[in-house]
């Protein structure tokens, strides 16, 4: 059913955590223009500063999948809360594999930004290669990382699309799963969400059983589609080999000036085949950059198409 020239292996999607949570755009006006931690609009006191790093102490680091782990990391005061504006993202420091110092990386939380006294990251780890996701996979219980942040990347708010559609892969999927969770929290919100979750085999798609409740609490406004390379297993049902136009064009929501949404999380073979590479200019944060690719033959605009 699904076929089309150009196509990228589900393998190659898989999204280093380093690559999928890099800012296009950052919001700095949570905490004030010094950057330092101030209390929310509930009392709260936010955990951690836009200026500068701020220890947090592990707490969990659990195996949930081949290479990813799930890290717990604990506020310095236990009501703490992150406040975080969603999309957001925070950095976090760590040595480098060749021991010459140390480089922070971008990580999208996938606990609730108002959760209390503390934050959970999902990192997958890349042996032979990570710098910072291997320094995170690798801490111990007791231990602290380091932790700047939060910067907002898109406001995700109450029915500002009426249909978002959010291509990932590996850990890629952090970032969509955040927006996903953001829209269905709230009761007043109709927005309907599609995903295309790609992996290498179905033993790979980790969060699963919390996407698949996700999904069932959802009354039909979270539909889910499991992409992998290689399956195995004959009993699979879900989608096998690459992610193709047809396959956005069939299972995602169409072009609709800026009614309707598309967010890709991935490296860069992912953006050159979805929706063209994000704009990188020295001295520069990342820009959106031109769209390009699949989401360009299909009809979608600037204004509708967002690169993690």
């Amino acid at each position: 059913m699904f076929s089309s020239v150009s196509r990228v292996p589900a393998s190659r999607l898989i999204a280093a955590a380093s690559v999928s949570a890099a800012a296009g755009c950052f919001n700095f006006s949570s905490t004030g223009s010094s950057g330092k931690n101030v209390a929310s609009s509930e009392g709260q006191r936010v955990a951690l500063s836009k200026s500068q790093f701020t220890a947090l102490q592990v707490s969990k680091n659990e195996v949930i999948g081949e290479h990813v782990h799930k890290i717990t990391l604990d506020f310095p005061h236990p009501t703490d809360t992150l406040g975080m504006t969603t999309a957001g993202m925070l950095m976090v420091e760590g040595k480098k594999r060749d021991g010459s110092g140390v480089v922070a990386r971008p990580y999208t939380p996938v606990s609730r930004s108002d959760t209390v006294g503390k934050l959970e990251l999902v990192v997958k780890d890349y042996p032979g290669s990570g710098n910072v996701s291997t320094h995170l996979c690798r801490a111990r219980v007791g231990s602290t990382l380091s932790v700047k942040g939060c910067f907002t990347k898109i406001p995700v708010t109450r029915n500002k699309w009426k249909k978002v559609g959010l291509i990932a892969g590996g850990s890629g999927i952090t970032p969509c799963l955040q927006v996903a969770e953001e829209l269905l929290s709230d009761p007043e919100d109709k927005t309907k969400i599609t995903l295309i979750f790609c992996n290498q085999t179905p033993g790979d798609i980790f969060l699963r059983g919390h996407i698949d409740a996700l999904a069932a609490k959802s009354k039909g406004r979270l539909k889910v589609h499991y992409c992998v390379d290689r399956a195995p297993d004959s009993d699979w049902r879900g989608l096998t080999g690459y992610v193709t136009k047809d396959m956005v064009k069939v299972l995602l929501p169409n072009a609709d000036g800026a009614n309707n949404m598309i967010m890709v999380c991935g490296p860069p073979p992912m953006y050159k085949a979805v929706c063209g590479p994000k704009l990188f200019e020295k001295g520069k944060p990342p820009a959106q950059g031109e769209v390009a690719g699949f989401l360009k033959d299909l009809g979608f605009a600037s204004d509708a198409v967002f690169k993690f």
